[in-house]
């Protein structure tokens, strides 16, 4: 085997390694884009469960009193049942530690 020939086979290995560990990353991107639920209103306007455990990232004052922000509930209900629904502004129904149950906007409320 020619010198040429060689580097041509060693340029092929490399290149087609190269091509087989793009494509397995893009694979686990899209993977991962779409286990995170992710809309196109932004990464806090996707769905929650049923049960999720969520935190307020901001005082909140709706009809009652203020609930201070770092408090703790759980999710009670979620009107969105897909991706077109998830309107950040939308209420999502939670139930704090301390027993109460408000809605807040969807927008302060992290995971």
């Amino acid at each position: 085997m020619t010198r040429a020939r060689h580097r041509w086979k060693i340029v092929a290995i490399i290149g087609g390694g190269f091509v087989a560990i793009l494509v397995g990353v893009v694979v686990m991107a899209d993977s991962w884009y779409r286990a995170t639920e992710r809309t196109y209103y932004g990464p806090h306007s996707d769905r929650l469960r049923v049960g999720e455990h969520v935190t307020l990232s901001q005082d909140f004052s709706g009809t009652g009193p203020v609930v201070a922000r770092a408090q703790s509930g759980t999710v009670q209900e979620e009107p969105a049942w897909d991706e077109d629904s998830c309107n950040p502004d939308r209420p999502i129904k939670i139930v704090l530690t301390s027993g109460e149950s408000i809605s807040v906007p969807r927008h302060i409320l992290h995971r």
